[in-house]
């Protein structure tokens, strides 16, 4: 892993070498139309298609990097269908509003989200990546896994190409290496240190295995391979570095936190709306929340944290039952309400 300074601030600089070329390519001869149908198709129907380079990329496989190790990462994926409904949670209302508190970062998700005008969406489609990557035996050779990480990265370089019109060169690259990572760690290590916040007793190995899963993901989304923490501390310092480096309180990370908010009181019930801004100060922290606009309401901050200290303590002493059913469930729902 490398965290110096030069080194992170070329990051910022560089986005994915691989499909930028092609994305540029095919928007400038006419063929986006194309990519957005590759888009939508299963693998299958993927292989099926005249072999183009847009196909081949989709159907590709980054060479396996010399510490692969298929053990860990299928374990790592147990880790989290053990506690699929948890880690979903907790990347709503945990991740997502971490990762707007980091800036100029923020900005390119900021100015995605106004072209497309649907927070709901874009979270089912965000939910979706995870699920696809996370599901037991999904990374297999065969399985769809692999394409949707993949499409994940097709759709980074689309926004890249879109987002220079309105893009400061100042701010580095839209979707850059130093930002990719630092979703990687939100989607990884964040989430167990809210696990960790809610009571669940995980232990160091599974800790190790579903950080690998993520460092492998993060791999195949083709994230250097010096961003990648290779170990809980390792993840820690690099955690701790971006965010001295990028967070701070922005105009786009309040209005994006507010759009999640407005978002979380549309699907939940009321007596959890009314609390959905202490429970994430709960997790952020009072520094990164008010870097969100998130300011402290001290009664029902007060009242949460008993709350929250009773459910540490059930969490202790239970493991959670049917979690990746109840998640699968819940995410069928809220696809049908804003994606049909």
């Amino acid at each position: 892993m490398n965290t110096n300074k030069i080194f992170l601030d070329q990051q910022r600089f560089t986005g994915d070498k691989e499909i930028d070329p092609l994305i540029e390519n095919a928007f400038q001869s006419g063929k986006q139309n194309s990519i957005y149908t590759l888009l939508k198709m299963r693998g299958t129907e993927i292989s099926a298609q005249e072999e183009t380079d847009l196909t081949k990329f989709l159907l590709s496989w980054r060479p396996m990097p010399s510490w692969y190790d298929e053990t860990r990462l299928l374990k790592g994926q147990f880790v989290f269908k053990k506690y699929a409904q948890e880690m979903m949670t907790l990347l709503g209302v945990m991740s997502l509003p971490y990762c707007y508190a980091a800036s100029p970062g923020n900005r390119a998700l900021y100015l995605s989200e106004k072209m497309r005008q649907s927070t709901g969406k874009r979270l089912i489609e965000t939910a979706a990546f995870v699920i696809n990557a996370l599901t037991p035996g999904s990374l297999e050779q065969g399985k769809d896994g692999q394409i949707h990480i993949n499409k994940t990265r097709l759709i980074h370089s689309i926004a890249r190409y879109h987002l220079k019109a309105v893009w400061n060169d100042e701010w580095g690259v839209p979707i850059n290496q130093e930002d990719m990572a630092g979703t990687n760690l939100a989607f990884s290590y964040i989430i167990l240190v809210g696990m960790q916040q809610s009571g669940y007793r995980i232990s160091h190995e599974e800790k190790y295995d579903f950080l690998f899963t993520w460092r492998y993901i993060g791999y195949q989304l083709n994230i250097d391979e010096k961003l990648l923490p290779a170990s809980f501390a390792e993840a820690q310092l690099l955690t701790q570095i971006i965010k001295e480096r990028n967070f701070r309180k922005t105009n786009e990370g309040v209005e994006l936190t507010t759009e999640l908010m407005n978002y979380f009181r549309e699907i939940l019930p009321k007596h959890q709306a009314d609390v959905i801004e202490a429970q994430i100060r709960y997790y952020l922290g009072k520094e990164i929340a008010s870097y969100n606009g998130l300011e402290s309401e001290p009664l029902k901050d007060l009242i949460l944290s008993g709350i929250n200290k009773i459910i540490f303590i059930k969490n202790k002493f239970t493991t959670p039952s049917h979690s990746y059913e109840k998640m699968t469930a819940d995410h069928v729902r809220l696809r049908k309400k804003f994606i049909g």
